[in-house]
């Protein structure tokens, strides 16, 4: 640890305890029992008590430990190292709580410690470096921390009264980052709602202020369309298989079946395929002969949508833009391929994600576990066509407000980027004794700490 400033020590946490460092008895499960405690309820400074599950109020033969206004308390195993040893600060709980047998509270002196400084300092890299150290990886790749570790790492301590000061400080920096962040998060929701709406009503020609006729489509048998909305004039209402082939993608061959003849394709899965755009970040390789694979090949302007997994990711998709030399679709997403240049890819993928949603939720089937729609089902699916000529239009004006919205986007989330960086610079100098406080209205530095 570097040098702290005058007037400050350097000090292990098991000296400045008030009580031992001891491990929490959860309740047996149960319902309407006391609410236990859940790991994500230490992600944020102070502990978040609507992070809780219910139990028994028997504690299998052991007294259960109750959260207590100053503790904190800190997980001791977790599945990821950078997560495993959080901790935050017990601060007022709404009712009684169990500290479950996965978290350590940890106790301290209010004389030499101040409980809310520790759980800033808890959230720095200081505290971080040092837990990651000392966590070990068990069995089921679980990473630990235990009590010995905890009480071993070294705390940065200026006097109380001086802890109190960098903590009114900090929260004040940090309370304005808070409501920055919040304030991004709300825009950029607002952003992907305003731009899902912009194409869902595009796909349907409803931007434009023109009078629209009563849909016209002759009932599918085994498909529940719902009221469909009425179009412009010169625009129809057809199904799926009428403008489109639509195929199911393939299943991969299993080891045993391997053939020194086959030939390496990329395979994309449904989780590969989101709303509105494609995910190639982890594109799996399999083997399979080559007439399959090349019966399969995803070619330019296909739309691939999904066939199954959550009710509301059911037909979700995008366009294969030959981002990948080589690529062919799981059994689990359906390629869908526009016959005789009727309609436009960009105005089917974005029907698909709007129209087609709701639609594809009424048709889905599921009993127990993922949903799922059938290839028949799939090509009954209602689909709007413009005019040619219009569609190009459409797609035209359409996407240029949506890169005009997108570089609004990309703007946001570096703004997200930097307002992370500096959450973690405040945390950085808070404990080295170089936090200043923040610029007053005028401009001017109010006190230097």
């Amino acid at each position: 640890m570097n040098e702290v400033p005058a007037g400050w020590r350097i000090v292990r946490l098991a000296d400045v305890l008030s009580e031992p460092l001891v491990n929490g008895r959860s309740p047996r499960p149960g319902e309407g029992g006391l609410p236990v405690l859940r790991m994500p309820a230490l992600r944020a400074v102070t502990v978040d008590f609507t992070q809780s599950k219910n139990s028994d109020r028997s504690g299998n033969g052991h007294a259960i430990m109750l959260a207590e206004h100053g503790d904190v308390l800190v997980g001791r195993v977790n599945g990821s190292h950078s997560l495993v040893g959080e901790g935050a600060l017990v601060d007022g709980p709404p009712i009684p709580t169990a500290i479950p047998d996965t978290m350590i509270r940890v106790r301290v002196r209010p004389d030499a410690l101040d409980p809310r400084y520790l759980a800033h300092l808890w959230k720095s890299t200081v505290m971080r470096r040092q837990i990651e150290a000392r966590a070990r990886q068990g069995g089921a790749a679980i990473w630990r921390i235990n009590q010995r570790d905890l009480a071993d790492v070294l705390l940065p301590l200026p006097p109380v009264a001086e802890q109190r000061r960098i903590v009114g400080l900090l929260e004040d920096h940090l309370a304005r980052i808070d409501a920055t962040t919040t304030r991004t998060h709300s825009a950029l929701g607002q952003a992907d709602v305003l731009s899902r709406t912009l194409t869902a009503l595009a796909g349907r020609g409803a931007l434009a202020g023109t009078a629209r006729v009563p849909p016209e489509l002759p009932r599918a048998a085994g498909a529940r369309d719902g009221t469909l909305p009425g179009l412009p004039e010169h625009w129809r209402w057809t199904r799926l298989h009428d403008v489109a082939e639509v195929s199911r993608g393939i299943t991969p061959p299993g080891t045993q079946e391997w053939n020194p003849s086959d030939t390496d394709v990329s395979c994309l899965r449904v989780a590969n395929v989101q709303r509105g755009r494609l995910d190639l970040d982890d594109v799996r390789t399999i083997r399979l002969p080559p007439s399959q694979a090349e019966a399969a090949r995803l070619q330019a302007g296909d739309v691939l949508l999904t066939g199954g997994g959550s009710i509301d990711s059911v037909g979700r998709g995008w366009i294969w833009e030959e981002q990948l030399s080589h690529c062919v679709p799981h059994s689990h997403l359906f390629r869908v391929r526009i016959t005789a240049h009727q309609l436009h890819p960009v105005l089917l993928a974005w029907h698909a994600n709007g129209f087609g949603r709701q639609w594809c939720r009424r048709n889905a089937t599921q009993s127990v576990g993922p949903a799922s729609i059938s290839l028949a089902r799939l090509r009954l699916m209602p689909v709007p066509v413009a005019p040619v000529d219009e569609q190009h239009h459409l797609v035209t004006v359409v996407q240029a407000h949506a890169a005009a919205l997108n570089g609004a986007c990309a703007a946001a989330e570096r703004a997200l980027e930097v307002a992370g960086r500096l959450r973690r610079n405040l945390l950085e100098r808070a404990f080295i004794g170089h936090l200043s406080p923040p610029l007053s209205p005028s401009g001017q530095q109010e006190f230097v700490l």
